[in-house]
């Protein structure tokens, strides 16, 4: 389970503000590669934030450079929000962890403020319900991994 355990509670279920420390103190995301082809700031056209960047850990870079169709355990996508003057208010995470959710491919969905405060955090219905018609990629909007 590996990368895995650090995200985890006593109680051995995902623990958000674990996983923030993992990703920001332990293995900051900042030094994780980009999507491919979505290098520094991006537009999008989804919520919630008009303005990206986009970095993904390296088991969730082998699943989009490979076409492997789904993302493994493990694999992480940190998406951060921008305001249209380019200030960061927003950091919402896609976490994959076998048999966390299985009826939404085991995304674990966080938001966070920029001071690591989880806004929301689990099985989010509201990013599960926007996430859903995507489905078919592995929940994932940005690019195609088949």
């Amino acid at each position: 389970m590996g990368y895995a355990k650090q995200t985890l509670d006593k109680e051995g279920q995902i623990n958000a503000q674990a996983l923030w420390k993992y990703m920001t103190i332990e293995n900051p995301y900042q030094n994780y590669p980009t999507w491919p082809d979505k290098e520094g700031f991006y537009e999008s056209t989804m919520p919630p934030g008009n303005i990206l960047k986009l970095y993904v850990n390296k088991i969730a870079l082998d699943t989009i450079v490979n076409k492997k169709g789904t993302f493994l355990d493990g694999s992480l996508l940190i998406k951060e929000n921008y305001t249209d003057d380019k200030k960061l208010f927003l950091i919402t995470v896609m976490y994959k962890a076998r048999g966390f959710n299985p009826a939404g491919h085991d995304w674990y969905w966080v938001k966070y403020k920029p001071d690591g405060e989880a806004r929301l955090e689990g099985k989010v219905d509201a990013c599960i319900d926007c996430h859903v018609g995507v489905a078919g990629n592995d929940y994932v909007f940005t690019g195609s991994i088949k």
